[in-house]
């Protein structure tokens, strides 16, 4: 009796803080508790809703089915299973999540919305992580409530009263094991970081991170419309602004707009604040063009700042490359961590300024003419932070062995979330 009064009056809260929009819903279940909890909470209110599941193929992928499957069961709803392949390469986390949204989005209908289980501890733990990182106002704005068909309605929710609904509920969930590898960035945040930090200097420090996301959020929004206002141009494959334009603009808005239109060039990277500060200096007259990374090139052609792509250009000037090794060391304003673990690889780069090699690597980093640095394993192209791993920049789960690599520019590091 106790239990199932609890359940009520907890269900009932949550009710008031979940923001579920209107029209179909979709929910995309991923046998993990948060998920679980939405889907308990959508079908005691009688909110029709049907649930998808992604397997990525991974060594506890089918539990994680056999879990969402049983939760399903429970609500009342089908679930339709979609079986991915998560292409081979750099970040595999960041590839999972990619292939896992495409999948998803590819089996919604006209008018439906795809639900999602983030909770306000996943905020918490996204504005932390970004930073931590280096981030401008679109990173720590964190997770977007709403994107295009995408509404993430339990941001105000959490981790702890998902887990206990769904303990109520007696919903058969099952917590993923790769959650609780402390070698994974986002999970040490979780694990280690955030608890030490609340314990010590503020016990509501994940309310207050995710008020940090709400705040920018608005800012970043206003930032957004504003630097929408500016026409950018487009001709083939390279892009256009006015001058006159962005001289008469604040400086944010102004940058705004210069990473918009290096975004469009060479999705998904919008440019680093080196690369800014390089793309001002030909706007201003100071340099006349500027070689990017990928080649990327900007120009003033008249009254237009002009980016166009460049992959088939000529290579980037150099200068003579330095040996890294284990430790800290600098190099043309950067600085790179490089640190030799032996135990098991499980960890995923989060994001391009961090890689993992082989730990026979030999690695070495170079300065171009442009400022851009650049990592070599093994005389091979590997890495350029900031921007894009090669194939080379490696990972393999459960090797034993491995360096990792960490970079950062040395004053005031950052980067494009």
């Amino acid at each position: 009796m106790v239990e199932t009064r609890r359940l009520t009056e907890l269900a009932a809260g949550l009710r008031d803080r979940i923001d579920i929009p209107v029209g179909d819903l979709v929910v995309a279940l991923s046998g993990g508790a948060d998920s679980a909890a939405l889907a308990f909470l959508l079908s005691a209110d009688l909110r029709p809703f049907r649930a998808l599941h992604v397997n990525h193929g991974l060594p506890d992928s089918s539990s994680l089915e056999d879990a969402a499957r049983a939760v399903a069961s429970k609500v009342g709803t089908d679930l339709e299973v979609i079986a991915i392949d998560v292409p081979a390469g750099a970040s595999p986390e960041g590839r999972a999540r990619d292939a896992r949204y495409s999948a998803l989005i590819e089996r919604l209908k006209s008018g439906e919305s795809l639900l999602t289980g983030h909770t306000l501890d996943d905020q918490s733990e996204t504005v932390l992580m970004n930073l931590i990182r280096g981030t401008g106002p679109r990173g720590l704005a964190g997770i977007p409530p709403h994107r295009g068909m995408v509404a993430r309605p339990m941001l105000a929710v959490r981790r702890a009263e998902t887990r206990e609904l769904a303990g109520l509920a007696d919903l058969p969930y099952l917590d993923d094991p790769v959650n609780l590898d402390p070698s994974v960035r986002r999970n040490a945040i979780r694990l280690e970081v955030l608890p030490a930090l609340s314990s010590r200097f503020n016990p509501r420090l994940a309310e207050s991170l995710s008020r940090i996301a709400q705040l920018t959020r608005a800012d970043d929004s206003l930032l957004s419309e504003e630097a929408g206002s500016i026409p950018v141009l487009a001709s083939g494959t390279s892009v256009a602004v006015a001058l006159g334009a962005l001289t008469t603009v604040p400086r944010p808005v102004a940058d705004r707009v210069l990473r918009d239109c290096l975004g469009r060039v060479r999705p998904p990277h919008r440019g680093t604040a080196a690369e800014l500060d390089m793309i001002w200096a030909v706007a201003v007259g100071d340099r006349s063009s500027a070689l990017l990374a990928d080649h990327t090139n900007v120009s003033v052609q008249g009254p237009l700042l002009v980016f166009s792509p460049g992959e088939d250009g000529p290579p980037l000037p150099t200068h003579a490359p330095v040996a890294l090794v284990v430790g800290t060391q600098s190099i043309g304003g950067f600085e790179l961590d490089v640190e030799r673990l032996d135990r098991v690889c499980r960890v995923a780069p989060l994001g391009s300024w961090s890689a993992i090699f082989a730990p026979e690597s030999e690695l070495t980093a170079r300065i171009d003419d442009s400022g851009v640095l650049s990592v070599e394993a093994d005389g091979e192209p590997a890495w350029i932070p900031g921007h894009r791993r090669m194939g080379v920049a490696w990972y393999q789960p459960g090797t034993s062995g491995y360096l990792s690599v960490f970079a950062r520019e040395e004053s005031g590091w950052t980067s494009s979330p």
